[in-house]
């Protein structure tokens, strides 16, 4: 396995995850967007970019990963 294949994050950042893909589907249907993978990934790309905290950067890339 090489290190790029492991994930950086921990099992109590799951909740962090599963709001991020849930706020990024609710963001992009309110857009009148198609909600499938390339709007989703494009949305939390650009909402990871705008973000402080290093757990939260690791939870979205944790959710774009997915």
């Amino acid at each position: 396995m090489k290190s790029e294949d492991t994930l950086d994050w921990f099992p109590s950042q799951l909740p962090h995850v599963k709001l991020a893909i849930g706020d990024a589907v609710l963001v992009v249907a309110r857009q009148g967007r198609p909600i499938n993978a390339r709007t989703l990934l494009e949305y939390l790309l650009v909402t990871q970019q705008k973000q402080k905290r290093r757990d939260n950067k690791i939870a979205m890339q944790t959710a774009i990963d997915l």
